[in-house]
């Protein structure tokens, strides 16, 4: 079976690609890009050509009926010429002159053009049947026909879902009119707007979402056209429930590393649910103090962030990305956040799990003064002066002295692994540390590499420690100043 996805611009998986060639065409389609992609008039007008803008998980409570309703945002909705398989999706362009097929889950078939079949095909992804002219419906029902214009009260007491298929008509009492309408699908509505999908807006084939205003949606659609509305139709409740009615993401809380203490109850969270993030419960490991919890993925490992999404764990680790810290007590609301993970919509049926952030106590702080020894590696005319740190009992800011005869050169200075923010002034011969906290380390704390410029032996060089302070204070050291004759 051949398929084929005709777009605008060239699709990235490397499958053939049809350009609109009509210079007219080239033109609206190219107006509508730059001036109506994303971009909101006075009057509540947004039309919406990037598929990553349409986040399923807002407009429904079920996780299985948002994965499906991402799948058709890729333009994946079975549409069939010949055998020839057609994808459109979110900001491609249909084929206006070419008629389609689509086919039921009973393995009935439909055969039509542009915004009816577009809408059709949708339908039937969704719901495992089409529309049609609305009748002859097996698991659907028309819930609203015949009506003048939209209203946010006559679809709210219709109780019309997302997925429902809408088809307008010129026609005064509501009959079909196949060369007069419009057929779109509906993803959402308030009080003050309705969002929605269609295939060949502006007449011109765009596949595209929209979000409009009712008076908007009434002008675009209904009154200002002089249509009405025919039929909106949806899958009948107990089809509705048993397609979608138990699919959820579970919500898992963890004990977390050896620690133990009790785990709170687990959830089964529909898209938009609300849910309180709870206490640590019991710890066994009396020791250990909690600081809330980090949310991670179990497809894939991401953990939630400071920013807002989804980092890989890999750059938490690394420190690219934070995790973030959800408090006991947080309010938090299902959604989008936690439905998309670096681009990945998150399926139905998955887990995210809530891990706690268990603190161990400090270690005791080492005794005894910062004691350092000095050694040193001659080779030709240079020598290489190394202090090392034999104990450490917290350190945050230090300062050394160097002195050395003016027949020695310092070439380099090279720090160790025990302090970091090193500082060497222009006259090198100062040396300081400074960092935001108490380091323990022990080891090489510098290297500092001499050059002679006449004999190198017998020549001294002499080391202080001028000041050595911690966070509780200033620190002894052991010994405070020294020196070093070359052999």
């Amino acid at each position: 079976m051949n398929r084929i996805i005709e777009s605008i611009k060239t699709n990235s998986k490397g499958r053939r690609v049809w350009i609109i060639s009509c210079v007219a065409a080239f033109c609206l389609v190219l107006a509508i890009i730059v001036s109506l992609s994303v971009i909101k008039s006075e009057a509540k007008v947004t039309f919406i050509l990037d598929k990553t803008l349409l986040t399923a998980g807002d407009y429904t409570d079920s996780p299985s009926l948002a994965d499906l309703l991402n799948i058709v945002y890729t333009g994946d909705i079975d549409l069939m010429s010949g055998t020839t398989e057609y994808y459109y999706p979110i900001g491609s362009i249909m084929d206006n002159s070419r008629m389609f097929t689509v086919t039921s889950s009973s393995g009935t078939k439909i055969s039509g053009y542009q915004c009816y079949i577009y809408a059709n095909a949708v339908y039937n992804k969704l719901f495992g049947e089409y529309v049609g002219h609305g009748t002859g419906l097996k698991n659907s029902v028309n819930v609203i026909e015949n009506a003048p214009k939209a209203t946010y009260e006559l679809f709210k007491n219709a109780g019309v879902v997302c997925g429902a298929y809408m088809r307008t008509t010129e026609n005064s009492d509501g009959s079909y009119s196949g060369s007069r309408g419009h057929s779109l699908v509906i993803m959402k509505y308030d009080e003050n707007e309705i969002t929605y999908i269609e295939g060949n807006g502006e007449g011109q084939g765009i596949v595209r979402g929209a979000i409009l205003s009712w008076d908007d949606f009434n002008a675009r659609q209904l009154t200002g056209r002089s249509r009405r509305i025919c039929h909106v139709t949806q899958p009948k409740a107990e089809y509705y429930n048993s397609l979608y009615g138990s699919s959820y993401v579970s919500v898992k809380y963890l004990k977390g590393d050896s620690t133990g203490g009790t785990v709170p109850s687990s959830l089964k969270l529909k898209y938009r649910d609300t849910f309180t993030i709870p206490d640590k419960g019991t710890l066994v490991n009396q020791d250990y103090s909690f600081s809330g919890w980090y949310c991670q993925r179990t497809d894939n490992g991401y953990i939630a962030n400071t920013k807002g999404g989804w980092s890989s764990a890999a750059d938490v680790s690394s420190g690219k990305a934070t995790k973030r810290t959800f408090r006991p007590g947080e309010v938090l609301v299902f959604d989008s956040y936690f439905i998309l993970s670096g681009g990945q919509h998150m399926m139905a049926n998955q887990e995210i799990v809530f891990i706690p952030i268990w603190n161990a106590p400090d270690p005791p702080r080492p005794e005894g003064p910062f004691a350092i020894g000095v050694s040193y590696e001659k080779t030709g005319n240079y020598v290489d002066l190394y202090i090392d740190v034999t104990n450490n009992p917290g350190v945050s800011y230090l300062e050394l002295l160097l002195e050395y005869p003016d027949d020695l050169k310092m070439v380099s200075v090279s720090n160790g692994e025990v302090l970091g923010g090193m500082y060497a002034g222009d006259a090198i011969d100062i040396i300081s540390w400074k960092m935001a906290g108490d380091l323990f380390a022990k080891g090489r704390l510098i290297t500092v590499r001499f050059e002679a410029t006449g004999i190198l032996s017998g020549k001294t060089i002499t080391y202080s420690i001028l000041s050595c302070c911690g966070e509780p204070g200033d620190v002894p050291v052991s010994p405070a100043s020294g020196s070093v004759t070359i052999n």
